[in-house]
């Protein structure tokens, strides 16, 4: 029974999602600055390196029938547009695809997005280089819901859901609507000084406010405003890098702030003349969700691979429902380092996370 009046919760959840704008809010990510440009699309190609991508894996309130599961790739790179030794500008290209799944109505939200953005050099050098950069994002958006494991109040035998019995529900099948999202965003980002870099921005997503409608009347789907900032603090006499991250996202009635950071260990570095030994480190870190979770983070750093964990401990009432399980999120990460025309110009954030 206590299944069956979770599977009801859950479809009432995917309806209130579909029909109503009281309920619209996307999907999101404890290990956000593993996936900048699913948020801002200036992050394009903001980092140091020639390419990095990204696999992320979420599965939320597992406690339940039909948890939440939210599924994610990303890649961008940056693009040299001259020759010109004194030219420092660069262009960065990004996409991602994401999908995100609840309930036992299967309602499902498909991302499939470009970025690109233009950095600015604001006049750094290479030890302390300073940039802004500036990102355009265009999405292909479509949520959809599947009625097939559906149980309805009609179809209560007593004991039980009898799905062979009529619902007396219009909603049957398979429904679908597609929609066209844009966004922007920026980013300024500093080396401070050989140990000490910052990253700060704001994006506008769902710009064009798209209207959407599954079941019932359509809504105008809210717009998204995001702001990040981080840094990384390195002491090289301790092989320790200090990432503190806050990250806030207001879409309508809702809100994400998230705030915390990581400490990162460096095991050893890599021999960057021979390839002799690959560098490794190690991460360990911790943050809070507002009036939401508590969740703690691992990460393992090796050659151009990252591995990172996270597990969030639900602090809200939803605690109750969920027997006081979370969520848990994995991500694997590339990054390729030390190769390519200009890397030293985005000699940004030493981090994997960042």
């Amino acid at each position: 029974m206590i299944k069956t009046l979770r599977n009801i919760l859950l479809t009432v959840v995917a309806l209130s999602a579909g029909g109503a704008a009281v309920s619209q809010q996307d999907y999101h990510f404890s290990q956000f600055f593993a996936a900048p440009i699913t948020y801002n699309p200036a992050t394009a190609g903001a980092f140091e390196g020639d390419f990095r991508s990204m696999v992320n894996y979420r599965n939320q309130y597992s406690a339940l029938s039909e948890p939440f599961r939210t599924m994610a790739f990303t890649a961008d790179m940056p693009i040299k547009l001259t020759d010109d030794a004194y030219d420092k500008n660069f262009l960065g290209v990004g996409l991602h695809v994401v999908s995100d799944n609840s309930g036992t109505v299967n309602f499902n939200t498909l991302h499939i997005a470009g970025s690109v953005s233009y950095a600015l050099d604001l006049g750094g050098s290479d030890a302390n280089p300073n940039y802004i950069s500036f990102g355009l994002q265009g999405a292909y958006m479509q949520r959809s819901l599947d009625f097939s494991n559906a149980t309805w109040e009609n179809q209560w035998a007593g004991s039980g859901f009898n799905p062979g019995l009529a619902s007396g529900e219009p909603f049957v099948g398979m429904m679908a609507e597609d929609n066209i999202v844009l966004g922007a965003g920026a980013v300024w980002f500093k080396s401070i000084d050989e140990d000490t870099r910052l990253l700060v921005g704001a994006s506008l997503l769902n710009a064009n406010a798209p209207r959407v409608e599954l079941i019932g009347d359509e809504h105008p789907l809210f717009r998204k405003v995001v702001f990040h900032s981080g840094m990384s603090i390195r002491r090289p006499d301790a092989n320790m890098t200090f990432l503190p991250n806050v990250f806030m996202v207001w879409q309508g009635p809702n809100r994400i702030i998230d705030v915390g950071g990581e400490v990162e260990f460096s095991l050893w570095d890599r021999t960057q003349f021979t390839d002799f030994r690959n560098n490794l480190s190690t991460n360990a870190g911790a943050y809070y969700r507002y009036q939401d979770a508590v969740y703690f983070i691992g990460r393992v750093n090796y050659y151009d691979f990252s591995l990172g964990i996270s597990y969030d401990f639900t602090t809200s009432g939803l605690s109750r429902a969920n027997n006081g399980q979370g969520g848990v999120e994995l991500v694997l990460g590339y990054r390729t380092r030390f190769s390519g025309p200009g890397v030293r110009r985005q000699k940004l954030i030493n981090s994997k996370g960042m």
